[in-house]
């Protein structure tokens, strides 16, 4: 009787032992090569250094928390420089808000509500407006077209290993941690309060970003079409002009 006490004792230790041991063997990383790792971050900058042009985007955009989501289409355009211009439509057609961005200047303009908005400095605004992106245009423009260093920085601290890739914590832009694949590209970001996943297309251009807070809030922006104009868009293309009688207001005044 004893014997059989003892011996399914030394059974379930072992076992134990065994789960620990294999336990123990799933959380160690796998080792990162740090000579590849670097020629690894380096195609990604210089395949990040794409040159500026004209550009038009379709785009779809849905956010909001669960079970209460909000889908809109926007159309996004520039010239490359530090002025871009973003027009939001509801489903049917209608035209929500109308964004002009030049450097640190920030303008909505709601034709519905007769209303304008207006920010100044650094920090980007969408978040205040209610759209949970943690990035301002500039640097969702640049994601869009494979300016990655632009957004994610030129330079990291340490690499691990990932089960999507390698992950490079970064030192600059954005910061938080990036994963790339064997390719040198963009799969997923994060850092304390975020995570993005991106989907590329066949010419290595995200396609589809998905954003998800600690809050729950969620963000997805789908690119459904790309153009590329033959010329730049004129002045008047780029601007922005506010009916008569339009009430301007300061984000910072906004109440949540």
């Amino acid at each position: 009787m004893f014997t059989n006490i003892y011996a399914q004792r030394g059974s379930v230790l072992c076992l134990c032992l065994l789960l620990l041991q294999l336990f123990a063997c799933a959380k160690q990383p796998t080792p990162v090569d740090p000579v590849q790792a670097d020629r690894l971050w380096q195609g990604f900058v210089q395949a990040s250094a794409v040159r500026p042009a004209p550009f038009r985007d379709d785009m779809s955009l849905r956010f909001g928390s669960s079970g209460n989501t909000r889908r809109v289409t926007a159309l996004l355009w520039g010239n490359g420089d530090n002025t871009l211009r973003l027009d939001v439509r509801a489903g049917v057609g209608a035209t929500l808000a109308m964004v002009r961005q030049e450097g640190e200047h920030f303008l909505l303009y709601m034709p519905m509500e007769q209303k304008a908005l207006f920010h100044m400095g650094p920090t980007s605004p969408l978040l205040k407006i209610g759209v949970p992106l943690p990035l301002d245009l500039f640097r969702l423009e640049a994601l869009l077209h494979g300016r990655y260093s632009a957004v994610f920085g030129d330079k990291y601290l340490s690499v691990r290993s990932d089960r999507l890739g390698t992950a490079f914590e970064l030192s600059h832009g954005i910061g938080g941690t990036l994963v790339l694949s064997d390719n040198a590209l963009p799969l997923a970001w994060k850092n304390d309060q975020w995570t993005m996943s991106l989907d590329l297309d066949e010419q290595g251009l995200v396609r589809r970003v998905e954003l998800l807070n600690t809050r729950g809030e969620k963000a997805i922006v789908l690119v459904k079409k790309r153009e590329t104009p033959t010329s730049p868009f004129e002045k008047g293309q780029m601007g922005l002009a506010l009916p008569d009688g339009t009430e301007v207001q300061a984000l910072e005044n906004l109440k949540n």
